[in-house]
């Protein structure tokens, strides 16, 4: 059992092994192959769904396709174009905007850079003045918190010298190592004093970077103190910028304090009052390292988290652009000043921007808009032009075709629809003088037709009777002669009686009744008529001289040579609507060939080979056709030697409805 698990599991990998190289080398003709199968199944189904989206189409009318068409193609550009001069009028809002912003900020980075320098400048001087040292260490020293070490003249003069008119820096605190306050200097007649925790902050950002560290106080970190002593909260908006360091001495690792050296008042203000011309579009904003907020010019009062996590990819080598998410949103132009860390962002409203692009390319959007509602209406007008004749000429189409030819669209225009409207008036004219004169002439040719063969009689067979009569005479049998002239007397009688269509098919009978009595005494053969007809049937009414023709054709041809009697049997029953006659007798019969001459020759040739009384059995055909239809006639059936059949089929009809085929029927 183990070997053939054994067996199998070689036998698989030499398949696996092989099939790789099978893929590999027929491979490509394989997906080929592939390929050309999907395409060859696809066309068909593009097609069938092409053709279904046609079938679609046409189940709208004309005039509704071709107002959606024209108006889709019109109104798609106008409402593109309305969106590309839009979005174009947008784009260059903010491209000119952007362009005068990253101008602005270059300008207002380089003199807010160029002031914190000279801030750093003045800072650095003071704290390495010796005179200012001495002082400082000479006041931590000093113990009593009482006493105070007299300001110098040297420092009052050193200090002094840094703060005159066209200098940027407004303040200076020196503070101990402790962090007292042992000197304070401000322009104005207020000194500007730190809360303990924010002094403490100062010392530890101080300590952390071991060398000069910016920062800025807001009103919350500082107090105000006038020349008699009196505190006051702090009244500015601005933060006051400072930039503060230890206080070395040149020689050894020896710091006697810290100096904290303030930005002049209205500084920021000056400088981002220079960017007012744009307030109502943008807002520029002066951010810490920490993204908070430092001053702005305009209402916003904080900065999207997104937007501090891009800032995060700023540097200090250019000024960055980028855009919000969202459409039409915000753009944002970026700058990180070096030493400070600090940025300068400016906020351009992106709502602001689509509303001046609404308002300059308004003109435009205008026109535009006005086109969009005039062309409507101009397809509505030129397809009414087209829809009312189309609707107009359907109408009378549609009156012709249920038989009203009297029907006229009348169209006075000049257009193709009033060709084809007078087309078909100058038609519907034409063909009902046509239908006119053709239910004329059929009238008359049927009148005339019928009225020709109910009179006709057969001169020969009148003359064959007469002889009979003559020679009944000479044998002296004057009952035979006297039934004979009743018989004929009644046949002729009803023969030249003024024409009727219709008769009952009883009188029909009759007909056929007394032409026997007159044949058989011409002594030939011996004729026995046999009826099998409901009595039901006999009302019914047929045109006259149907059947008698066909018994004359059995009489003058079913006897042949030898032959001394002939029956001869009528049968008649109803199916439905339809009564079926049957002449048959057991003469000689026909073969195949004359029985299809009978039924295709011409009316002349019939009537010539199978006409006694004068009306052969082609016009009894042509009879019932030309009063109920292609569908009823004679049929005939035969066996040479055996019997010949014709079949009568008319419809049901009594006395009164009789329903004749109209001529266009015929």
């Amino acid at each position: 059992m183990r070997s053939q698990d054994t067996f199998h599991e070689i036998q698989g990998l030499k398949i696996s092994q092989e099939v790789p190289s099978i893929c590999g080398g027929k491979g490509l003709k394989f997906r080929f192959k592939f390929l050309i199968r999907a395409i060859s199944q696809a066309v068909p189904a593009i097609r069938k769904g092409k053709d279904r989206v046609y079938a679609k189409l046409r189940r709208y009318p004309l005039s509704m396709r071709f107002f959606v068409v024209c108006l889709f193609l019109c109104m798609v550009p106008l409402i593109l174009t309305s969106g590309i001069v839009f979005f174009s009028s947008y784009h260059q809002e903010v491209e000119s905007y952007v362009s005068l912003a990253r101008q602005s900020m270059v300008q207002m980075s380089n003199n807010l850079f160029s002031r914190l320098m000279n801030l750093r400048t003045d800072a650095i001087d003071l704290a390495y003045n010796s005179y200012v040292q001495d002082y400082t260490h000479n006041y931590s020293r000093e113990n009593s918190n009482t006493g105070r070490v007299p300001v110098t003249d040297e420092v009052v003069h050193a200090v002094v010298a840094r703060f005159n008119s066209t200098s940027d820096s407004g303040g200076l605190i020196i503070l101990s190592p402790d962090g007292r306050p042992c000197y304070v200097y401000y322009q104005n007649r207020f000194s500007m004093y730190l809360y303990d925790e924010a002094k403490r902050q100062i010392m530890e950002n101080i300590e952390q970077k071991n060398s000069g560290y910016w920062h800025y106080a807001m009103p919350d970190d500082y107090y105000l103190k006038n020349l008699e002593g009196q505190c006051y909260p702090a009244q500015e908006e601005e933060p006051v910028i400072y930039y503060s360091l230890k206080m070395k001495r040149l020689v050894g690792d020896e710091y006697v304090g810290y100096l904290l050296m303030t930005l002049r008042p209205g500084v920021l203000t000056e400088l981002f009052s220079q960017m007012e011309s744009g307030n109502d579009v943008s807002t520029v904003y002066l951010l810490d390292r920490d993204g908070r907020v430092m001053m702005q010019n305009g209402g916003e009062e904080a900065v999207d988290e997104t937007v501090m996590e891009r800032l995060k990819e700023v540097d200090s080598s250019g000024v960055s652009t980028f855009a919000s998410d969202r459409l039409f949103g915000d753009s944002f132009i970026a700058m990180k000043m070096e030493e400070t860390g600090w940025y300068i962002v400016n906020v351009i409203d992106g709502g602001a921007l689509t509303t001046m692009a609404l308002r300059s390319s308004m003109d435009v959007l205008f026109l535009l808009f006005a086109m969009m509602i005039l062309i409507p209406c101009i397809f509505y007008v030129l397809n009414r032009t087209i829809r009312h004749p189309l609707r107009r000429i359907l109408g009378v189409l549609e009156e012709v075709k249920r038989g009203d030819f009297s029907a006229r669209i009348q169209d006075v225009g000049g257009d193709e629809f009033a060709v084809i409207a007078k087309s078909i008036d100058n038609m519907s004219e034409k063909l009902t003088t046509m239908i006119q004169q053709v239910k004329n002439s059929e009238q008359q040719r049927q009148e005339a037709q019928i009225e020709l063969l109910q009179m006709q009689i057969n001169p020969h067979f009148i003359t064959n009777t007469l002889n009979t009569v003559a020679w009944m005479a000479d044998m002296q049998q004057q009952a035979k002669l006297s039934h004979i002239l009743q018989s004929l007397s009644a046949l002729l009688n009803r023969t030249l009686r003024s024409g009727r269509e219709f008769i009952p098919l009883s009188e029909e009978l009759d007909y056929i009744k007394w032409y026997i009595d007159i044949q058989q005494y011409r002594g030939v053969v011996d004729y026995r008529l046999h009826l099998s007809i409901d009595e039901e049937l006999m009302p019914v009414r047929l045109p006259p001289f149907t059947l008698e023709p066909l018994v004359e054709n059995s009489v003058i041809h079913g006897t042949g040579a030898g032959r001394s009697t002939l029956d001869i049997t009528i049968k008649g029953y109803r199916t439905g609507d339809v009564v079926e006659l049957s002449v048959t007798d057991n003469g000689c019969g026909m073969d195949e060939t004359t029985l299809r001459k009978l039924e295709q020759m011409p009316e002349k040739h019939v009537s010539k080979l199978y006409s006694v009384h004068g009306i052969g059995v082609a016009n009894v055909q042509k009879r019932l056709q030309m009063y109920f239809g292609t569908q009823y006639g004679v049929s005939y059936d035969s066996m040479p030697g055996c019997f010949t059949m014709a079949v009568v089929r008319l419809p049901v009809t009594f006395d009164g409805e009789v329903q004749l085929v109209s001529c266009d029927d015929r």
